[in-house]
């Protein structure tokens, strides 16, 4: 059992190094057009309590299990976007701060397990049952984890927040709240039956009485978090004695034994029509691989 720690500072970030003046079509620096910066200007910190247990191979069997509490912040999560659900760049130059929240990589709770069985019977493999019944052994590996967080984006970029550099970031920005409800702490179909799309309030492109100042939207960056993993991977291996020195194995592996659709992020804009639906994302599903190899 142990603490795992670390703290970044200084970490690359992409920039919009002349953004335009708030509420204004003019940029910082007037004289010159849109600056792509690449600034090592973001940060991040990790903390987590790790534990372990472990069996060693004894009379056949060995296996282990290892579980990770923990939490993952930073200003920025990669110099490019990860999904259509996250956005590069900060969606306000001048609030870099404002991009605070959970990282693209967090992942609050993960568990895996495996082991390693040699079946106890025939291991002599002497008879025609011996030959038949004897050398198997099954391994397996599980893992199941909390999903990967992303944002709700407003679909479009009304004020102008990211003018000029959004063919690298995406022209949309966060969107405004229009719930008192704790969203990070519903799942997706939640949030679906709660309202959707309903719950988040578009910004406006002209300052009015309901957008009065308005650059960029209220909802925290990765706020909403997709569907977890659960997953578990089985092999069946028969070791078949061939004389003194040889041997013919037999594979027969299962990746994602159970068939479970693990999906991925889903589209993340409010005017999408696939709008928070997991199931539009590829959920996998089961492998069958069998293989035949001689050892000499």
């Amino acid at each position: 059992m142990g603490y795992v720690g670390t703290r970044g500072s200084g970490l690359f970030q992409t920039l919009d190094g002349n953004p335009r003046q708030p509420f204004s079509t003019t940029r910082l620096d007037p004289t010159r057009g849109v600056i792509r910066e690449r600034s090592n200007s973001a940060e991040s910190t990790y903390d987590s309590l790790q534990v372990s247990v472990e069996k060693r191979l004894s009379k056949g069997f060995s296996a282990g299990l290892h579980y990770t509490l923990s939490r993952f912040i930073d200003t920025a999560s990669d110099i490019f976007n990860l999904s259509n659900a996250e956005l590069s760049v900060a969606q306000d130059s001048f609030d870099i701060e404002a991009d605070r929240g959970r990282s693209a990589y967090d992942r609050p709770q993960r568990l895996t397990g495996n082991f390693v069985f040699e079946l106890p019977f025939y291991r002599d493999q002497q008879g025609f049952a011996g030959k038949v019944l004897g050398g198997w052994q099954v391994n397996a590996f599980f893992t199941l984890q909390d999903g990967a967080p992303f944002s709700v984006l407003n679909g479009s970029d009304p004020t102008g927040a990211l003018s000029g550099i959004d063919a690298l970031a995406g022209s949309a920005i966060r969107p405004n709240l229009n719930t008192d409800l704790d969203l990070s702490h519903m799942t997706l179909q939640e949030i679906l039956d709660a309202g959707g799309k309903d719950l988040f309030r578009r910004l406006c492109g002209n300052p009015s009485a309901t957008c009065a100042g308005e650059r960029a939207g209220n909802v925290k960056r990765n706020s909403l978090r997709a569907d977890g993993i659960a997953n578990i991977d089985i092999a069946f291996i028969k070791n078949a004695r061939i004389g003194a020195d040889k041997r013919l194995q037999f594979w027969l592996q299962l990746f994602n034994a159970t068939n479970t659709r693990n999906f991925g992020i889903p589209d993340g804009r409010i005017t999408s029509a696939n709008f928070l639906d997991e199931k539009t994302t590829n959920g996998g599903s089961r492998k069958i691989v069998a293989a035949l190899r001689f050892v000499f």
